[in-house]
């Protein structure tokens, strides 16, 4: 077995958490398995996990050779992928995304993009927090910018802005705010993080920008349901627009302060550095051309 087999074994072993469950999806035996962990660990010169009956934990030596394993597999896939432009499409794409923009048009395009390469296989990550693209081995995430300065690539997908909301009923009831520090009087609902919740929404006006502390009853860590209580009339939510569009065109919610832009915002593709494989660079591409014109408002 080459070393590129042996480190795609190392991968799937990785993965699965044992060595029964990659032979079973590659149809050979689980001796063969462990044999090609044991040859890189014998070139290694060192253990690269403690196997026992319940559970396989890789080591230090074996976590970082299994990162560089990633890196390597990848690139090879890439060139590989490039000598064979017109073949079809496969192998597994681990992406990540927030729950609302994951659930409500992420997942519509994913299916739409199998239904055209049924080689690939989509695995979805769904959380309001950022994921550790290495730690948890994702291949692509679709994040909002403006993005830190990372070792990470990424694309500009769509444009935006983020929008201060509530339903009509709510704006019945308590009256629409006409600047930022008037929130204070209002229910504001808070998407939760842990260890911090956004809180302070930010605002910006002819002179300045500045940020506003507010509070609510309710906090959630899925957009989604925030969108929901806002709805229902229950307080006063800050989402972006493509997050809310629906609800809007329905009158089902209904902007505030407008004279005050809050913060802008983007859609990017990020993925880790290197040229990313083949099946992720035509997803990425399928992703921008789906969702319509990146300078859009």
């Amino acid at each position: 077995m080459d070393r590129i087999d042996a480190l795609r074994l190392l991968i799937e072993v990785a993965d699965t958490g044992s060595f029964s469950g990659v032979a079973r999806q590659r149809a050979m035996a689980t001796s063969t398995v462990a044999l090609a962990v044991t040859q890189l660990e014998e070139e290694a010169g060192a253990r690269l996990m403690t196997r026992s009956t319940r559970r396989l934990v890789f080591t230090r030596e074996g976590e970082s050779l299994l990162n560089d394993a990633r890196r390597i597999v990848s690139d090879w896939d890439t060139a590989m992928g490039e000598l064979r432009e017109d073949g079809p499409l496969s192998g597994s794409i681990r992406i990540s995304t927030t729950n609302d923009f994951g659930r409500r048009q992420l997942r519509p395009l994913l299916d739409a993009f199998q239904a055209r390469h049924p080689g690939i296989h989509v695995s979805l990550v769904l959380s309001d927090s950022t994921v550790d693209l290495i730690e948890e081995r994702i291949d692509l995430a679709l994040r909002n910018g403006p993005l830190r300065d990372s070792g990470m690539r990424a694309r500009l997908l769509i444009g935006g802005k983020r929008l201060v909301c509530a339903s009509p009923q709510y704006w019945a009831r308590h009256g629409k705010p006409t600047h930022p520090d008037h929130l204070a009087d209002h229910n504001c609902l808070i998407l939760a993080r842990p260890g911090a919740p956004l809180a302070a929404w930010p605002f910006r006006d002819a002179e300045r920008q500045f940020s506003v502390k507010v509070s609510g009853d309710r906090q959630a860590s899925d957009g989604g349901v925030l969108r929901e209580w806002a709805v229902d009339g229950i307080g006063v939510i800050i989402k972006n627009r493509w997050d809310i569009q629906h609800e809007l065109t329905a009158g089902e919610l209904e902007v505030a302060l407008e004279d005050f832009v809050v913060g802008a915002t983007d859609m990017y593709a990020v993925y880790p550095g290197g040229s990313p494989p083949r099946r992720v660079a035509a997803l990425v591409d399928f992703l921008a051309e789906s969702l319509g014109d990146p300078h859009a408002a």
